[in-house]
C-alpha cells in the first residue's frame, strides 16, 4: 500500500512539469498550424490580385504585384500539386533550392486596317468577310471589306511565362558534386515565338532590423 502512495505522490509532483511540456508542445504545434494558415491565405490572395500597371517618361509599361512571402517548409501544403510537380522537377528540393516562383499572364495586342495594293474590278458588290485565329497563343479576329479592299483586324499575343528563382550547382551530375550552389533565374515561356534578349538579376541578403 505503501509503494502505491509514495508512487502517486511522485506523479502529483512531477505533473506540474508534464502539464508544462504538454503546453510548450501545444503551444509549438499551434504556432506550425497557424504559419500554415498565414502562408495559405497568402498564397490564395495574390491569385486573384490586381497587378499595377503604369508607364513612365520614356513610355515603358511596368507591372507590379505583391508577392507572397512562405515558410519553405509550407511549400508542398500551400501549392497545388500540379505546380508542386513542375517545380521539384526544376528545382529540386525547394526547401533547400527555391529562392522564389513567379508565373506572368503577358500579352501584345493591338488594331489595324491596311488596304491592299491591287485595283480590283468589280462586277458586283462583295459580302465582308469575318475570320477568327484562336489557339494557345494567338487571338486573330479580321474583317475584309472586298468593296474597300481593306482588311481590319484585332490581334492579341500570348507572351505568358513562369519566372523562377533557384539554387543550383554548375555543370553536370556527377561531376557538380562539389562545385558550389549558385544563385540562377530562369524564365520558361508557353508561347514557343516568344524568346528572352536578355536578363539581369540581383539577389539581395535580408537582414533583420
Amino acid at each position: 500500500m505503501k509503494y502505491y502512495i509514495d508512487l502517486l505522490k511522485t506523479i502529483w509532483k512531477l505533473l506540474p512539469i508534464a502539464l508544462t511540456i504538454v503546453l510548450v508542445i501545444l503551444f509549438f504545434s499551434w504556432g506550425k498550424e497557424r504559419q500554415k494558415v498565414i502562408d495559405f491565405k497568402k498564397v490564395q490572395k495574390v491569385q486573384f490580385q490586381e497587378i499595377q500597371k503604369w508607364k513612365n517618361k520614356e513610355g515603358r509599361s511596368h507591372a507590379r504585384a505583391e508577392a507572397a512571402e512562405i515558410n519553405a517548409k509550407n511549400a508542398k501544403l500551400v501549392l497545388n500539386e500540379e505546380l508542386h510537380k513542375m517545380l521539384r522537377k526544376e528545382v529540386g528540393n525547394l526547401k533547400r533550392n527555391l529562392i522564389s516562383y513567379a508565373t506572368v499572364k503577358s500579352s501584345t495586342g493591338g488594331n489595324f486596317k491596311t488596304k491592299g495594293k491591287d485595283t480590283i474590278i468589280k462586277l458586283k458588290s462583295l459580302p465582308a468577310k469575318k475570320f477568327n485565329i484562336r489557339n494557345s497563343d494567338l487571338n486573330f479576329r479580321g474583317l475584309y471589306i472586298p468593296e474597300q479592299d481593306t482588311l481590319m483586324a484585332h490581334y492579341k499575343v500570348i507572351h505568358d511565362f513562369d519566372f523562377i528563382y533557384y539554387y543550383k550547382k554548375p555543370g553536370k551530375r556527377p561531376w557538380n558534386l562539389f562545385r558550389r550552389k549558385r544563385a540562377v533565374a530562369e524564365i520558361k515561356f508557353k508561347n514557343h515565338g516568344s524568346q528572352a534578349d536578355s536578363l539581369f538579376t540581383v539577389i539581395l541578403e535580408r537582414r533583420n532590423k
